[in-house]
């Protein structure tokens, strides 16, 4: 894997947890700063499926990233004859 590929998958992990950071912040301040979501109930339903889609985002980015490190760790472990 090259670095400019790993350049490519950190850069976009990092907007994708800012996006996931934002939106639970928006979240928690409209939830507990507002009387919005007892006003219009079908508003909070949508804001707990978005919490369930931000959730499994984290959830499969977590797994990829886990399987970019794990395949670069067996490359070295590879390449590294002795140890």
């Amino acid at each position: 894997m090259s670095n400019s590929t790993t350049n490519e998958i950190l850069q976009g992990f990092s907007r994708r947890s800012l996006a996931r950071v934002c939106y639970l912040g928006v979240f928690v301040v409209l939830y507990y700063g507002t009387e919005l979501f007892a006003q219009y109930p079908l508003l909070q339903w949508l804001g707990l499926f978005g919490l369930v889609v931000v959730f499994f985002d984290a959830v499969i980015c977590a797994r990829r990233r886990w399987r970019v490190v794990k395949s670069e760790l067996s490359e070295d472990e590879a390449s590294d004859p002795g140890c």
